[in-house]
C-alpha cells in the first residue's frame, strides 16, 4: 500500500470478511457526503460492491488463501469444537466479531463450532443463515484458490465436520 491507498489491479482476487471471494472488475470515483472518493468495483457470485481504495478498506479484506492454508483450516475444522455462548444475543455478537477477523482459520473454527452447536441444540434461523454463508464462502474460496472440484471440497468439509462432532451428544439432525 502506498499513499495510504490499497494497491489492487483489475483482475485481482480478494476475500472480504462479509462478502467472501470477489474479483476486482474496475475502479470508480463516487461522491459521498460531498466528498469524492475512489473505489474498487468488486464482483462476487452474488453481489457487486465498492471497496474504498483508502486504507480503511484494507481492514475488511485479505488475499485468497493457498492450498497449505486450506489444509490447515480443514485440520482446525476436524478438531474438537469449542462451545459457543449460551445466551443468544451474546452468542450472535461473538459470531459477528469472529467474522470481522477475516482470517481463514478463525472462520474455519467458527464453522466447526456453529456446526457442533447445531448438532447438540436447536439454533436460531439467523445462526443457520450465517453458517450457510460461511460454508459457501469457505468452499467457494477453496475451489477457486486450489482449483479443486466443488463436490470434493464439500465432501472434505463434511468429513471434517463429522469428525469434529463425532463425540457430541446428538439432540437433532445436523445441518
Amino acid at each position: 500500500m502506498a499513499n495510504n491507498q490499497l494497491e489492487l489491479t483489475k483482475g485481482d482476487w480478494i476475500v472480504h470478511n462479509r462478502h467472501g471471494l470477489g474479483q476486482i472488475t474496475g475502479m470508480e470515483t463516487k461522491e459521498l457526503l460531498g466528498k469524492r472518493q475512489d473505489f474498487y468495483v468488486v464482483r462476487t457470485e452474488s453481489v457487486t460492491y465498492w471497496l474504498p481504495r483508502s486504507e480503511s478498506g484494507a481492514e475488511n479484506i485479505r488475499p485468497v488463501a493457498n492450498n497449505e492454508a486450506f489444509k490447515e483450516a480443514i485440520g482446525v475444522i476436524a478438531q474438537a469444537p469449542k462451545p459457543l455462548e449460551e445466551n443468544f444475543h451474546r452468542r450472535l455478537s461473538n459470531i459477528h466479531e469472529r467474522i470481522q477477523e477475516s482470517s481463514l482459520l478463525t472462520k474455519a473454527a467458527l464453522i466447526r463450532d456453529m456446526y457442533a452447536r447445531n448438532v447438540e441444540k436447536d439454533v436460531h434461523i439467523n445462526e443457520r443463515k450465517i453458517f450457510d454463508v460461511l460454508e459457501e464462502q469457505f468452499i467457494s474460496e477453496w475451489v477457486a484458490a486450489c482449483n479443486i472440484d466443488r463436490e470434493m471440497a464439500q465432501t472434505e468439509l463434511r468429513k471434517a465436520l463429522m469428525k469434529s462432532s463425532a463425540d457430541l451428544k446428538v439432540k437433532k439432525n445436523r445441518f
